[in-house]
């Protein structure tokens, strides 16, 4: 077996589980940090995006969430094992009126997260269209999620997990039923997608930083995520 057989063969080993991965957050926003990723939520207005992107940045969970408008996003730093990332987590509004808008957010994202209601057989179908509006207007996504949000309402589902789990692997995307109210998987979720970026980077950049720099223009605003962070999460 050759030494890149070799190679290979340690980092299928060094694979870890989605159990297994526990990140640490870092409270110091000077704290230098390695690399900076973006993820995108996207889904039907409803579908708990909010509630999980809050979930996890303010481990906190309210019944009723004013519908986004448009774009909103935060920012958490983790730490896995001795490597620093911060986080850009934008939460995009699920109504058709802002779907022009969401699209100039797309770019230089390493990832998306679909979310579904389990409860909602129109959130779940509907899917398939947030993927294309995504693949559409990205070329810059390394993973992505189907993530079926509110499974703490089993007596209403409708999505059955087996469903999801096919639709996922049928889409190359990484699956997960989570639950913002109950707090179950939402850590998991946005960690393991950490994780799996980084194993990624270190990977094939040969561990060199990755900055995430982009600039967004529309109704006459221009962010830059090197200048500006955004919502703090002081978590």
């Amino acid at each position: 077996m050759s030494n890149n057989e070799n190679n290979e063969q340690k980092e299928e080993e060094e694979e870890e589980s989605i159990d297994s991965i526990h990140m640490e957050r870092i409270m110091d926003i000077q704290a230098k940090h390695k690399y900076i990723f973006r993820l995108c939520l996207l889904g039907d207005a409803n579908v708990g995006k909010t509630s999980l992107l809050t979930r996890f940045c303010e481990r906190s969970f309210k019944e009723n969430y004013n519908n986004t408008i448009g774009v909103d996003f935060k920012v958490i730093t983790l730490k896995y094992k001795d490597i620093i990332t911060k986080i850009h987590i934008w939460d995009t509004a699920g109504q058709e009126r802002f779907k022009s808008i969401a699209v100039n957010y797309f770019r230089s994202t390493q990832g998306f997260i679909f979310v579904y209601d389990i409860t909602d057989e129109d959130s779940f179908k509907n899917v398939e269209g947030w993927m294309n509006l995504a693949y559409n207007n990205s070329n810059s996504y390394v993973f992505n999620f189907l993530v079926g949000n509110k499974c703490d309402m089993e007596e209403n589902r409708k999505i059955d997990k087996k469903r999801g789990e096919d639709f996922a692997v049928m889409k190359n995307l990484i699956f997960l039923e989570t639950s913002a109210r109950d707090n179950y998987n939402v850590e998991k979720l946005f960690e393991y997608f950490t994780y799996k970026l980084i194993k990624h980077y270190n990977k094939n950049t040969g561990g060199q930083s990755v900055e995430t720099n982009y600039s967004l223009k529309g109704n006459s605003e221009e962010i830059q995520t090197s200048q500006k962070e955004g919502k703090k999460c002081d978590c």
